[in-house]
């Protein structure tokens, strides 16, 4: 379809771009942190002032109160029978630090070299404000939007989204819908945008031993006690083989290996291996042989030491042989491996895998399901047909590597049909980094894309 058939529609965006950016500026003013236990005045306020906003585009709706922060509720209704959406984001953003290393005020937008830079700009309140502004020159240029629109804004996804997942579990009927549309990941590059047809799930755990009855002098007992440390290295040095391979029993026993469409759509990809090592300071990209770079980071289940230590830690020297030892571990998963059970066959192997006498506490920290999305689902390429209208550019089809909670109760729990990601952000634009920013002409591109979807959606179900 010709983008003529949107030129008053585009116009109108470009008309009101300095006003959005104005107004996503605002926004991005308010410091609400999910972590900050002190915060709430501020997430209060932030959730307040994306209902408001809401609100003057006709929807109706309130903050929903939960023992952590409300969630903003908001619905707009067309007529029965209509499709309802349901659109998912999030007001709360990570913590500012280290704050030396903004090269602007994390909660003082700035704009420059063609973004915004603020904590939050990408994620995620620059993307979910994409929503709200593609509507609002959706219902100028055309009217009453054709749809049932449900807006679900939360402030706890960067801390396990638990208010609002106990919310899907206990009032699922609350949240049905047709469609679930997110924006809250990334395209593929600076140049090809994406729809994320995956998520990896995760599992992750902690692991403490004790070797000793307590910390001992190295200079006595040196040779003679059992260092927890070296015990707790050889543990995890055995959870790996040479080629990058887990060698945990029943790791990889379910695991649903990639269609032909899937394989065929990922070695289409774009994807410079030397560049990205460069990149990120290595001299290659490891991982576990056999797979492409692509797969690895996305399809491929993973382990992980998060954390580890023992022993003496501070400034300077104590020399002690460590009686205690601890890490956190997590594996991202992919279909067919479910958390609980993967966590089973890591308790298993550590316990047939210590030494003799050796103590171990192996805590379950929190896990959530891999996701697919169904590829022969219609609502696909209708979103691939709006953004090259709004983009002008092909959308790549990939998977994360990552994990959104959420996506997994609304494929697992809510069991809503058709699920569409669809990423504006660009993989460099510093989520969860100092310098944060988002793209003013992806902004423009990503309004454009989802007014062309939204259009789509209610002729496809006039």
């Amino acid at each position: 379809m010709s983008s003529k058939v949107y030129e008053a529609l585009f116009q109108d965006i470009d008309r009101h771009m300095d006003e959005y950016m104005g107004e996503l500026c605002d926004f991005l003013r308010i410091p609400g942190v999910s972590t900050y236990p002190d915060g709430r005045e501020n997430m209060e306020k932030a959730a307040e002032w994306i209902l408001e906003k809401l609100r003057t585009l006709g929807f109706e709706g309130g903050l929903r109160q939960t023992e952590g922060w409300p969630i903003v509720m908001a619905e707009h209704t067309y007529r029965p029978g209509a499709p309802r959406l349901l659109i998912y984001g999030h007001y709360g953003v990570q913590p500012e630090m280290p704050v030396e290393e903004w090269i602007s005020p994390p909660f003082e937008p700035t704009i420059r070299d063609g973004a915004v830079y603020a904590r939050g700009a990408n994620d995620d309140k620059g993307q979910v404000y994409t929503y709200l502004k593609a509507l609002e020159s959706y219902r100028r240029v055309y009217g009453e939007i054709p749809l049932n629109i449900l807006f679900v804004i939360e402030g706890e996804e960067e801390i396990g989204s638990k208010s609002l997942l106990r919310l899907m579990r206990e009032q699922p009927e609350l949240m049905q819908a047709d469609i679930f549309l997110m924006s809250d990941s990334s395209m593929l590059s600076k140049e090809i945008p994406a729809i994320t047809c995956g998520f990896r799930g995760i599992m992750a755990m902690e692991l403490e031993i004790q070797t000793m009855a307590r910390d001992l002098h190295s200079g006595l007992f040196g040779g003679i006690g059992l260092n927890a440390g070296e015990v707790l290295s050889n543990l995890l040095a055995k959870m790996k083989d040479e080629n990058g391979r887990v060698t945990i029993p029943g790791f990889y026993d379910r695991v649903i290996p990639l269609t032909e469409r899937e394989k065929a759509e990922m070695d289409k990809l774009p994807y410079n291996e030397a560049a990205v090592a460069k990149s990120l300071g290595m001299p290659a990209l490891p991982g576990e042989a056999g797979y492409t770079a692509v797969e690895k980071k996305s399809c491929r289940p993973t382990l992980d030491i998060n954390g580890m230590w023992c022993g003496f830690t501070g400034e300077g020297s104590k020399t002690v042989i460590p009686a205690r030892a601890h890490a956190k571990l997590s594996s991202r998963l992919v279909p067919g491996q479910e958390p609980e059970k993967i966590f089973a066959c890591f308790e298993k192997f550590i316990r047939e895998n210590l030494p003799d006498g050796v103590r171990s506490s192996v805590s379950y920290g929190f896990g959530a399901m891999p996701v697919l999305v169904d590829m022969g689902d219609p609502n696909l390429e209708r979103a691939a047909k709006a953004i090259r209208e709004g983009f002008g550019r092909e959308a790549a089809y990939i998977r994360s590597g990552g994990t959104i909670h959420i996506v997994s109760e609304v494929k697992n729990s809510l069991k809503i049909p058709s699920l569409l990601i669809l990423g504006w952000g660009r993989p460099e634009n510093g989520s969860h980094s100092p310098n944060e920013c988002f793209y003013i002409d992806d902004f423009r591109s990503a309004v454009r894309s989802l007014c062309v979807l939204f259009r789509a959606l209610a002729r496809e179900n006039e």
